[in-house]
């Protein structure tokens, strides 16, 4: 079979690949990086002050000589195997196989650019499909969107203080992130992003403090565990993974409308305080503008390229956080359905 061999002068060249079997090629594009000269028993190559010999049985030269001109880097090997040996591609695999094994291929994969926003937009249909089948509908989620179902008031507040203990922890992940190197603008748009959520705890505490728990109660209080775990991954991802922070906070901005508003709904169903219900309905008309979500993908806009490993740990990741999200949800009904006491004081504990 064809062999590739070296020395450092012509008279005493000797074969270097045996023809055995061999591992595959990881060159998709293969393209010459040698000099190479046409012989009537062989074909030379010189690299680095190496002369690699080349055997021409089996092909002759005219075709060895074509297909060498055409590994420029712009065909695929299935194309030159079709285009030189059809019935027989193996003789064009043992030829690369010996020529990437000398160091005299390179490839010329094309680079294909997957943007920022492209990335953001394949996370969020995905992440479309898993709340779909996960947190709409859940425990909590089920009897809150039916008007035929009997809300138990205690889930309804329990809900509001869950959210106030998540959003009154986000300086765990907003700082973090604020230090995003290399990426000017988006510091920027996630300063504004901030800018826009500043508050939301503070209508969350006013909404308790309409029936009756006062600051001095939520500072004995503490949070499910679930709601810990959402806050505690969230700050992971901002001090480790940014993008998988940004990312989930797309989520939570885009279910925030559509979850407040029917959670809004629920409330008034069932006639709860005004002094309760007038600050979610604050929170709502925040969120009814959509302009924290247009500004994550801003942010997503300004990054170029996001590469195939880091897209594929933004889906692992995304697919965490709705297993998390799903479960912070389940456990406010599972919690909060079944008790009367709506703190976990610990002065209690």
């Amino acid at each position: 079979m064809e062999s590739v061999t070296s020395n450092s002068t012509l008279d005493q060249i000797q074969p270097l690949v045996d023809g055995k079997s061999k591992e595959n090629l990881t060159i998709n594009y293969p393209k010459l990086a040698c000099n190479i000269n046409i012989y009537p028993d062989q074909i030379v190559f010189y690299r680095d002050g190496q002369y690699f010999g080349f055997e021409t049985r089996g092909l002759s030269v005219e075709t060895l000589q074509t297909l060498f001109v055409m590994m420029d880097g712009t065909r695929s090997i299935e194309e030159l195997q079709e285009l030189f040996a059809p019935d027989n591609p193996e003789v064009i695999q043992s030829i690369l196989q010996g020529l990437e094994e000398q160091a005299l291929l390179d490839d010329a994969t094309p680079f294909k650019v997957h943007s920022g926003i492209d990335t953001l937009l394949e996370l969020e249909d995905f992440t479309n499909d898993l709340l779909k089948t996960t947190v709409e509908g859940n425990l909590f989620w089920k009897p809150i969107t039916s008007s035929e179902s009997e809300l138990p008031i205690t889930v309804l507040y329990g809900f509001g203080i869950e959210h106030y203990h998540l959003s009154c922890h986000r300086w765990n992940w907003d700082f973090p992130v604020l230090g995003t190197q290399n990426y000017t603008k988006v510091q920027q748009l996630i300063n504004q992003l901030y800018g826009q959520e500043y508050g939301e705890d503070q209508l969350w505490l006013k909404a308790l403090n309409g029936i009756g728990i006062s600051d001095e109660d939520l500072k004995d209080a503490i949070a499910l565990p679930e709601t810990v775990a959402i806050g505690n991954a969230l700050a992971y991802w901002a001090n480790s993974e940014p993008l998988v922070l940004l990312s989930t906070l797309g989520v939570l901005k885009r279910q925030a409308y559509y979850h407040l508003s029917s959670y809004l709904a629920a409330c008034e169903r069932v006639n709860l305080e005004s002094g309760f219900i007038d600050p979610i309905r604050e929170l709502v008309n925040r969120n009814i503008t959509g302009e924290s979500e247009n500004l994550i993908h801003r942010i997503f806009q300004d990054i170029g390229h996001v590469d195939q490993q880091t897209r594929q740990r933004l889906g692992d990741q995304i697919y965490l956080f709705i297993e998390m999200y799903n479960n912070f949800y389940r456990a406010i009904w599972n919690y909060y359905s079944c008790t009367s006491d709506l703190l976990r004081r610990v002065s209690a504990l």
